[in-house]
């Protein structure tokens, strides 16, 4: 890559979060600066900057730095995707092997609901979501598997002011999301009854992790015609069984 694309301030305090880092122990601001071509005073108020952000933590009483907490919680959250798709790929698998469909595993991005894997039917007609791909939260089943699995002080800062409908059946008030939401959270699952797409039946449930908060859904995804009410009965215990056995997986305790 270039170096005009490069932010020159942003790489000096990416270089002294690795020189902290590959030091394997607390640095002070002297050592640090012995490490880097950086004037004291520049590296100082990288380091000001990255301790208020957390990425750094400074012991006055030894007047040293080290790598912050922040930094942790991010590495976290890159594990637990990681561990979700790993946990997940079994009972995905045995999802798709039971009913021949398309099956998804999703995660709550704001307002929308991104696809983080999926195991598809092997059926020419089959449903095609896209890995990577994002859909609104309230119209589909693994958005409302989620937003039903939180507190309902939670709900709003995941729902736009308008819900934009997607097909003629989607829920467009608030109203009826609440009462959908409310039924989704008594049956342990949820129903996308062609509302993300038209002729398309999907079925949702929520995963916990090990602090038994809802972290992403599973679904089975298939065409209306091969998914009628006696069918969805029996997809969606087996879907809230994969969704609990990922659950245990990742530590939850119900």
């Amino acid at each position: 890559m270039s170096d005009d694309y490069i932010v020159k301030p942003v790489a000096k305090a990416l270089q002294t979060l690795i020189v902290l880092g590959e030091s394997g122990r607390d640095l002070s601001l002297a050592e640090l600066c012995s490490r880097m071509t950086i004037p004291k005073t520049t590296v100082f108020r990288y380091l000001q900057t990255l301790v208020e952000y957390g990425f750094v933590r400074y012991d006055p009483t030894a007047d040293k730095y080290s790598l912050g907490l922040r930094l942790w919680s991010l590495g976290q959250g890159v594990w637990s995707a990681a561990r979700l798709q790993e946990v997940a790929h079994g009972p995905m698998d045995d999802l798709r092997s039971l009913f021949n469909e398309t099956i998804n595993l999703g995660v709550l991005d704001g307002k929308e609901i991104v696809y983080i894997a999926m195991a598809e039917s092997h059926r020419a007609l089959r449903m095609h979501a896209t890995l990577g791909g994002r859909d609104p939260v309230y119209s589909t089943s693994l958005g409302r598997a989620i937003l039903a699995a939180l507190p309902e002080s939670q709900w709003s800062r995941h729902l736009p002011g308008r819900l934009t409908p997607m097909t003629p059946r989607t829920i467009n008030s608030l109203t009826l999301l609440r009462s959908n939401l409310m039924d989704t959270m008594r049956r342990g699952y949820s129903i996308d009854d062609g509302e993300n797409e038209e002729n398309a039946r999907c079925i949702g449930a929520a995963i916990f992790d090990g602090q038994n908060r809802p972290i992403a859904a599973i679904s089975v995804s298939s065409p209306s015609s091969r998914m009628d009410d006696e069918r969805m009965v029996e997809v969606a215990a087996a879907v809230m069984d994969a969704a609990r056995r990922i659950s245990l997986m990742l530590g939850y305790q119900p």
